[in-house]
């Protein structure tokens, strides 16, 4: 299918007035994101770590929560931290402890090692109990018997689990960052900025990003309440957990505007000079070595898409394959031999991903080829399917069929639990809500969620959510369309226009890559490359009004398949067409060599 070309409206001509130092390309990019006065603008030019981030006693409950933490810290207490499976909840639950070992440390005057004796972490298996707090967790909190549970990145839905954990007589602080039901658990604190009653200014904080709140809120009480503790802290200890909070709010596609784009920004700053062994040695198996300067074999710094691309999929693995606590492990190692060997074993965990999320997503796409005519969403469920893989393949085919995905795996006791992904003009999160009394457990975001129902009811949630999807989304809503920043006259296309698009990272949701239009271009060679040839390599050509030649070398991942045929033709690419192309900018380094290339994102025929 031919995908839509929507170029965004171009900006006022008095935003150019007030503007007149920035350039056309940067004034549109600026409109876009809303950055609209001379505040917000040097904001997101230049986050500020200390005049950025906002007061965690901001938060709703922290004060009280804090309280509670140290009340347990300085006595015989044992606090269990119980985190989630995904990389946001893996760096979550690596903050907390990290935060909770120091200022026992401190605040007793002990060992680390004898600090962590007092500190316990629980992941649940994705595969045997799924998200948020369990029934087998509950069971096993029981016999550990702690005094105090901190949850991350999970727990604001998990109401009758807070209330049986409860009635064993302990206490439960829910950190979170997850959509709020009308009912809340009955924890003894809730810290999360999405609830209505909540006063935090930014509300789109990643799981980690609630956990470093807390952590900020427990150091700032150490600071006033414990001066000579504080002094004696482990050297800029606050800002070297900010690696973590790095991978964890990309990994966890929120939002990088505000204090999310701060946090990303000087993250980035950490994890390339990070002191994790498990962090190197994950980068090591990746090819993605460093030197002392941060700087990889072709001399880049790790930047978000080095997060979301190889990291987190890495990390992400073991909740998927395995157990998240291969993942929390790394990222805790202080042992190089144990840190290599759970490296190793991530990187095996993702190769045996990769072939089977391609495997169920082949399974998919045959069922729907059967189809006369595709649902406006798409319920599909399999009984051998890895449930560590359902949202996961719901991406994949959300964004290759561009309509919502729930992908479901059926349990041996009828049970079908899976997830979710959306489209912008869907609220996958309200959607399911709407369906509440049909399910066991269900939690989430706008465009991701996951849920949990009994096979008998699954009929009755199809037909409920198609009449949703029926009343919500137009055919238009589900055509593949492609966002283009503006059209760049082809001497435009240069060094200066990189710099200028580099000022814009970290790029990722809210904050996407730019993408551009040129018009008008020459196939000048052609040819399809990978393993699959599925990958496309061209060099584009126009004609200057110098007369001079212009190259534009161009990889297009994924579009192989143009080279058999072009949408809305008989032929595929070939050399000599005329085209016109949406591309990202960047650059490709190999062997100490530096050029501009194009990132082509497609490319149609000119009429």
């Amino acid at each position: 299918m031919q995908k839509r070309w929507t170029t965004h409206k171009k900006y006022p001509e008095n935003f150019e007035k007030d503007f007149p130092e920035f350039s056309p390309i940067m004034l549109q990019l600026l409109w876009d994101r809303n950055l609209r006065n001379q505040t917000t603008i040097d904001e997101f030019f230049n986050p500020d770590y200390e005049t950025d981030l906002h007061d965690p006693y901001l938060m709703k409950d922290m004060e009280k929560a804090v309280t509670r933490i140290f009340a347990a810290l300085e006595s015989e207490e044992k606090i269990l931290v119980y985190g989630d499976y995904d990389v946001d909840g893996v760096t979550s639950s690596a903050v907390i402890i990290n935060t909770l070992a120091e200022l026992k440390r401190l605040l007793k005057n002990i060992s680390q090692k004898k600090a962590e004796d007092f500190l316990d972490i629980y992941i649940p298996d994705r595969e045997k109990e799924g998200y948020g707090i369990t029934e087998k967790a509950i069971l096993e909190i029981a016999k550990r018997k702690p005094n105090l549970i901190i949850t991350v990145d999970c727990g604001v839905s998990n109401v009758e689990s807070v209330d049986a954990i409860n009635n064993l007589s302990i206490e439960v602080i829910v950190t979170d960052h997850h959509h709020v039901p009308e009912k809340r658990p009955a924890a003894f604190a809730i810290i999360n900025p999405k609830q209505p009653d909540c006063e935090y200014p930014f509300k789109l904080l990643a799981g980690v990003g609630v956990a470093f709140k807390l952590a900020q809120g427990l150091l700032l009480h150490l600071q006033k309440n414990y001066p000579e503790k504080f002094e004696k802290m482990k050297p800029g200890f606050e800002k070297w957990l900010l690696d973590l909070v790095a991978l964890g709010t990309v990994a966890d596609c929120v939002d990088l505007l505000g204090e999310n784009r701060t946090l990303t920004q000087y993250g980035l700053l950490v994890l390339n000079k990070t002191q994790r062994i498990g962090i190197k040695k994950l980068l090591a198996v990746a090819g993605m070595e460093t030197n002392k300067n941060g700087k990889s074999a072709k001399g880049q710094l790790l930047d978000a898409g080095h997060i979301a691309f190889n990291l987190a999929p890495r990390l992400n693995a073991a909740g998927r394959m395995d157990h998240a606590n291969v993942a929390y492990k790394l990222l805790m190692s202080d042992d190089k031999d144990e840190a290599q060997e759970l490296a190793e074993k991530l990187e095996k965990s993702n190769q045996t991903r990769q072939r089977l999320t391609e495997k169920m997503m082949e399974e998919v796409r045959a069922r729907l080829d059967k189809k006369k005519a595709l649902p406006k969403i798409v319920i599909e469920k399999g009984a051998d399917w890895k449930i560590g893989l359902v949202g996961l393949v719901a991406g994949k085919l959300t964004e290759e069929y561009c309509r919502p995905f729930l992908i479901l795996r059926e349990d041996e006791d009828g049970i079908c639990g899976g997830s979710g992904r959306s489209i912008p003009a869907f609220n996958l999160i309200e959607a399911i809500e709407k369906c509440k009394d049909l399910l066991t457990q269900f939690g989430g975001h706008s465009q991701a969620a996951g849920l949990k129902l009994k096979k008998n009811s699954l009929k009755k949630f199809e037909k409920k959510m198609n009449e949703i999807a029926e009343e919500i989304l137009t055919e238009e809503d589900l055509v593949p369309s492609i966002e283009i920043d503006a059209e760049v006259p082809t001497e435009k296309i240069d060094w200066e226009l990189l710099d200028s698009l580099e000022k814009f990272g970290p790029f990722g949701f809210a904050n996407r890559k730019p993408t551009f239009l040129v018009k008008n271009l020459e196939v000048h060679e052609i040819k399809a490359v990978g393993n699959d040839k599925n990958h496309l390599k061209v060099c584009f050509i126009t004609t200057l009004e110098n007369e001079e030649t212009k190259y534009f070398p161009a990889i297009g991942f994924r579009l192989g398949h143009l080279l058999d045929e072009m949408p809305e033709s008989n032929t595929g690419l070939r050399w000599g067409d005329k085209v016109d192309v949406v591309f990202q900018l960047e650059v490709n380094e190999w062997n100490g060599n530096r050029e501009l290339q194009m990132n082509v994102v497609d490319v149609k025929l000119c009429k």
